[in-house]
C-alpha cells in the first residue's frame, strides 16, 4: 500500500504531505484543486509508470520539484523514495536501481471512464527473482481507455490481453464458471438495493449494427436492456464490476501459472466515486467495492485492501458512517487559502447525520443546502431578526423568502413569529 507522498512545486501547490490510512482515504475539494492530480502520482508511486503515458511535469518556470513516496510491499515497508524532476530530459529521477516491493493488485478508475491496472504477476514479475531474471517483455501496466474495457484489448503484436466486457460476459455466462459467479455476487453487492433489487444478467440478445454476435443484457422491470445500450450511470457501475473480477481472475491464472500464491494485497484507486450516479448509488457504492475488494480476497489469507478515492458527493461521505474506522480510515480536504495557495487538511471524523450537515463540515464547507438565493434570503431575514434592521427593507426580504423558498420550509414559523413580535 501507499503510506506517504510528498510533492515539492508541483501541480496546484507548492507543498503537499499525505500520510494514508491503511485501508479507507477520501479526498475532497473544489474542482481544480489537485484531487485527480494526486491519484495520477500515486498511481505512478505504486507502478512505476504513467496512467496512459501522460507524464506530470512541474508547471513552466518550475526548475526544481520533487517526488517523496514510501510504499508497503509485499516483502515489508521499503526505504522512502525521493525522485527530483529534471528540465533537461523532461522525466523524473533518479528512481533507485532495486526492485520496489510490489504494492498488490493495483487497479485505477478514472474520471474518463477508463482504468489503468498493475499487476505483480503479469506487470511486476515475480518478487522471488532478481532483476536479472525478470522476463523483460511484460508491459509496464494494462491501459484501457473505456471502449478498450468494453469491446477488447490487444498489445502491438495483436496478442490479445483481454476480450473485453461484452464477449467476456458472454464467454463467462456460456461456461458457467466461477468469473460469472463471481460477477453476478458482484453485481448484486454494487446494486444499492442489494439482493432484493439486484442488477441481473438476462439473455443475450442480436442488436442492430452490431454484426452476428450475441450482446449480453440486464433484466430491468421494463425489460432485457442491451448493456452497450445501458445508461451512463449504469455503463459506470458494470466497467468496474467487469474490471474487479476480471484484474482478479486473471491474476489469479497467471499466478497459478507460474506457482505463486496470488497476492494479499489490492489498492484501489478511484477518481469522483458520484460520477454519473444517482444519489440512491452515491450512497451505497463505496462501501459496496469496499466489500467486493475483501470478497475477492478472502481465499489469500490475510487479505489487505486500500481505497484512495475522491469525491465531490455529501452522499459518498455519509455512506461511510457506519464503516469509517478512524483507525484505518482518514478524510483529506483540499482546499483555497486567502492568499490563493492549495493547502491540505486532515478533516476529523465526525457523523454528521443527514447530508446537509456533510455539506456544512469542512469537507464542502457550505452555508446551507439551499439554492444560492435562497441561501442569500435566509442570510438577511436572519439578520433582520437580530435586530440588524438598518437599510433592510422588510418587505423586499419577504418578497425574496417568497420566491425562493418552499411554502413548507421549516424557516417560515420563525419568521412570522419574529415579524409578528415586531408589530
Amino acid at each position: 500500500m501507499l503510506e506517504t507522498l510528498s510533492l515539492r512545486n508541483l501541480g496546484p501547490t507548492d507543498e503537499l504531505d499525505f500520510e494514508f490510512a491503511e485501508r479507507l482515504n477520501v479526498v475532497t475539494g473544489d474542482n481544480g484543486l489537485g484531487k485527480t492530480f494526486v491519484l495520477e502520482v500515486a498511481w505512478w508511486a505504486l507502478t512505476r509508470c504513467w496512467a496512459e503515458e501522460r507524464v506530470i511535469h512541474p508547471a513552466v518556470g518550475v526548475n526544481e520539484a520533487s517526488i517523496r513516496y514510501h510504499v508497503h510491499g509485499k516483502q515489508g515497508p521499503n526505504s522512502e523514495v525521493e525522485c527530483s524532476y529534471r528540465r533537461d530530459s523532461l522525466d523524473w529521477s533518479p528512481l533507485p536501481a532495486r526492485r520496489p516491493p510490489s504494492p498488490g493488485l493495483v487497479i485505477y478508475a478514472r474520471i474518463d471512464g477508463g482504468f489503468s491496472l498493475w499487476d505483480p504477476e503479469r506487470n511486476g514479475g515475480s518478487e522471488k527473482l532478481p532483476d536479472t531474471q525478470r522476463k523483460l517483455d511484460r508491459p509496464d501496466a494494462f491501459q484501457f481507455s473505456r471502449q478498450q474495457l468494453w469491446d477488447g484489448l490487444r498489445d502491438d503484436n495483436g496478442t490479445v490481453i483481454c476480450r473485453g466486457l461484452l464477449e467476456d460476459w458472454e464467454t463467462w455466462s456460456l461456461k458457467s464458471n466461477g468469473a460469472f459467479t463471481t460477477l453476478k455476487e458482484v453485481l448484486v453487492k454494487l446494486s444499492p438495493g442489494g439482493a432484493e433489487a439486484p442488477l441481473v444478467p438476462g439473455k443475450s440478445v442480436r442488436v442492430p449494427g452490431m454484426g452476428v454476435r450475441d450482446v449480453p443484457t440486464l433484466e430491468m422491470p421494463y425489460g432485457a436492456v442491451p448493456l452497450p445500450q445501458a445508461s451512463a450511470g449504469m455503463k459506470r457501475i458494470l466497467s468496474l464490476a467487469y474490471m474487479l473480477v476480471w484484474a482478479w481472475t486473471e491474476h489469479v491464472a497467471a499466478a497459478a501459472q507460474r506457482n505463486h500464491e496470488t497476492t494479499q494485497r489490492i489498492v484501489l484507486l478511484w477518481d469522483e466515486v458520484e460520477a454519473h450516479l444517482h444519489p440512491q448509488w452515491q450512497r451505497t457504492i463505496l462501501p459496496a467495492v469496499v466489500a467486493v475488494l475483501n470478497r475477492l480476497l478472502e481465499t489469500s489469507g490475510g487479505p489487505q485492501v486500500q481505497v484512495i478515492a475522491t469525491t465531490h458527493a455529501p452522499f459518498v461521505l455519509a455512506s461511510l458512517e457506519t464503516i469509517f474506522d478512524e483507525a484505518r480510515d482518514r478524510l483529506f480536504n483540499l482546499e483555497m487559502t486567502p492568499e490563493g495557495r492549495v493547502k491540505l487538511e486532515d478533516v476529523k471524523w465526525a457523523r454528521r447525520g443527514s447530508v446537509v450537515e456533510w455539506l456544512r463540515s469542512p469537507a464542502f464547507d457550505m452555508k446551507s443546502g439551499y439554492s444560492k438565493e435562497a441561501e442569500l434570503a435566509l442570510i438577511a431575514a436572519n439578520r433582520w431578526i437580530k435586530g440588524e434592521r438598518e437599510g433592510r427593507d422588510v418587505a423586499a426580504i419577504q418578497a425574496e423568502l417568497e420566491r425562493t423558498l418552499a411554502g413548507g420550509d421549516p424557516f417560515w414559523p420563525r419568521w412570522l413569529v419574529a415579524k409578528g413580535d415586531e408589530r
